[in-house]
């Protein structure tokens, strides 16, 4: 039964962590901002709840002091990210992943000393403290004001109760109703235990959907949201909006040849060379290899490939660049904002697929 529970926690730590990464997208994004400092900690938690609950399992199957140690650590610290990545939220200071990482070592030191009761019992006042924590800071602004807070808040609250209602009972009859079946066995602490993982990663799903990202100027995550913005404006201020994509085809070797600064050069040289000929133009490199350039329909796209190749060829010189490579060309007529998400996720997903396109 022990280890059915266990199994359940592990795969609601699972559930968790893979929540959280649909949530906030691919991890080469860099994103930064809000929702990254949330997938980050409460992450890292789940992790830490993954491995707990591998570590008890081994420790039930093969009565390993060491397996206890670690169970110890991630569980305390599997509680104590999540009070450090509400801090994080609230913007309050970073002592919270400091004092988790400090909590778990000594746990995990103090389990090889002491007898595995006692180790038992300093791990689950440790839960009593951090949840208690982490449910206050759930609670504070700006994080309380969020949708899934308020679960949070409550979930952690709860916890900390039902934890501290186990120390409660040890220290009026001692360690033995810890140790069989009832409402504070091992059983039911694994059960509490998945139930609250569960509520914690729907009450992060939740919030993250309501925080903002805030990726750095020049990284891709930047850029595609600066060119969806922008979309949505030249949608409102033209009658037809064209996005090409642009792409060197000889962008390997030149970063081969020469390094990924000189590739990424020649990509920005594309960008600023599309701004020279075509009007309220915007352009940006959503992708590795890609330059995206959406603009009114003014011209045809015939017109604005002749337009970019010459401009691109009388920029050269100034990236002293010796030879013109060659521009291949990729046009799509946008008529929402969805079309043009559409067109960079599936270069995304397909970067080496590559074909010449039309309206």
């Amino acid at each position: 039964m022990i280890v059915l529970a266990l199994l359940a926690s592990i795969a609601a730590a699972g559930v968790a962590l893979t929540m959280l990464f649909l949530a906030h997208g691919r991890p080469e994004d860099d994103r930064g901002g809000a929702r990254a400092d949330m997938v980050h900690y409460f992450g890292m938690s789940a992790l830490a709840a993954l491995v707990c609950g591998a570590m008890n399992v081994i420790e039930t199957a093969w009565d390993s002091v060491a397996a206890a140690a670690a169970g110890n650590a991630t569980n305390v610290m599997a509680v104590g990210l999540l009070w450090a990545g509400a801090r994080r939220l609230n913007g309050r200071r970073a002592i919270g992943a400091v004092s988790t990482g400090a909590g778990g070592i000594l746990l995990f030191g103090l389990t090889f000393l002491v007898p595995l009761d006692d180790a038992t019992l300093l791990k689950t006042a440790g839960l009593v403290v951090f949840s208690a924590l982490g449910a206050l800071e759930c609670a504070r602004t700006p994080l309380g004001d969020l949708g899934g807070a308020r679960l949070l808040s409550w979930t952690l609250s709860l916890y900390a109760a039902y934890n501290l209602s186990r120390l409660v009972v040890v220290a009026a009859f001692g360690m033995t109703p810890l140790l069989r079946d009832g409402p504070v066995s091992p059983e039911t602490t694994a059960a509490a235990s998945a139930i609250a993982i569960a509520l914690v990663s729907v009450g992060a799903v939740w919030i993250g959907r309501q925080l903002d990202d805030d990726p750095a100027p020049g990284t891709r995550a930047h850029d595609r949201g600066t060119l969806r913005r922008e979309t949505a404006r030249l949608l409102v201020e033209h009658p037809g909006v064209r996005a090409t994509l642009v792409r060197v085809p000889e962008i390997d070797l030149i970063r081969a040849a020469h390094s990924g600064e000189r590739g990424d050069t020649m990509l920005r040289t594309v960008a600023d060379a599309a701004a020279d000929v075509i009007a309220d133009v915007v352009t940006g490199m959503p992708i590795r290899d890609t330059v995206f350039v959406v603009h009114p329909t003014v011209m045809t796209a015939a017109e604005v490939e002749e337009s970019l190749r010459s401009a691109f060829a009388r920029r050269m010189p100034s990236i002293d660049y010796d030879d013109v490579p060659d521009l291949v060309f990729e046009h799509h007529l946008v008529r929402d904002v969805d079309d043009l998400s559409w067109l960079m996720e599936s270069r995304r997903s397909r970067p080496r697929l590559w074909r010449s396109g039309s309206d």
